[in-house]
């Protein structure tokens, strides 16, 4: 086997695993969908960090107190690069089933159809990869 194939063959569990991240990504964001609900949440801090640039990044941490429930907190996944106004109100949207699971209103990671069309086209990749050196 050639080093060209080995390399190509390396390929295929990483694609399998992007592939298998990107539908459960799309599982949880269909869920959320379908499920959530809006609540209004108050910022409760901001955690600066930085990017891969260097350039800072602000991830809010909101709370909010789902019916029937105690007070959740949640930080955002995904930062912006401007200072957050820690006074707003952010609308936010939860999974009654786990509240933990939300996503702040202007603060979203890749949706439904990112996450889908990525799936699928990782998959095609790891079986072409695949038929490719083995068939």
């Amino acid at each position: 086997m050639s080093w060209e194939r080995i390399i190509e063959a390396a390929f295929i569990p990483v694609s399998a695993g992007i592939s298998c991240w990107a539908f459960v990504e799309a599982w949880t964001n269909f869920r959320l969908y379908t499920r959530g609900q809006w609540i209004e949440a108050k910022m409760v801090g901001v955690r600066e960090d930085t990017d891969g640039d260097g350039d800072p990044r602000f991830y809010p941490e909101v709370a909010f107190t789902p019916p029937d429930s105690d007070e959740i907190r949640v930080e955002s996944k995904v930062g912006r690069l401007y200072p957050i106004d820690r006074s707003k109100r952010i609308r936010v949207r939860y999974d009654p089933a786990k509240p933990r699971r939300a996503h702040l209103e202007g603060y979203g990671g890749p949706g439904l159809f990112a996450c889908l069309a990525g799936g699928v086209g990782m998959t095609f990749l790891a079986v072409g990869l695949f038929l490719d050196i083995f068939a």
